[in-house]
């Protein structure tokens, strides 16, 4: 069956912070703390809750635009998987930002403009890596 939720992220301005903070206060644990570039060239920091789907993303605020540290801590956007990730960002016209292509350019994540949906930001990505991060987290044993 198609599961489309696969995580909701929360801003926070230190994601080491947050993530002892959200263990110890939700009983929730998460993996290691990872940084990655994003298709801008900037670099983001995050990590995910091993508990899921939906599973909890922790975004430390970096850079410019959606991830920025004018941003307030708090919700940010819902995480959707989708077969067909720069159709689906089609619908949400102008404004997508483009997180991930793959070697063709072809679109594979997407983060939509706030305005497009009543004010909440959906993230688009494909299913095979919705499928490669869930056997990563699902190789952890939580205790």
């Amino acid at each position: 069956m198609y599961e489309p939720y696969f995580h909701f992220a929360v801003l926070v301005r230190d994601v080491e912070a947050a993530r002892a903070n959200f263990a110890a206060k939700l009983g929730v644990e998460f993996e290691p703390v990872h940084s990655s570039h994003i298709h801008t060239g900037e670099t983001i920091r995050y990590c995910y809750s091993y508990q899921g789907p939906p599973y909890i993303e922790l975004a430390e605020m970096t850079g410019t635009g959606s991830w920025s540290a004018e941003q307030p801590e708090g919700f940010h956007h819902i995480g959707l998987t989708d077969p067909n990730v720069a159709s689906r960002c089609r619908l949400f016209g102008e404004g997508v930002d483009v997180m991930g292509a793959d070697g063709s350019g072809e679109l594979i994540v997407g983060l939509t403009p706030p305005e497009a949906l009543h004010g909440i930001r959906v993230e688009y990505f494909d299913t095979a890596i919705a499928a490669q991060w869930t056997g990563s987290l699902l190789t952890r044993t939580v205790t």
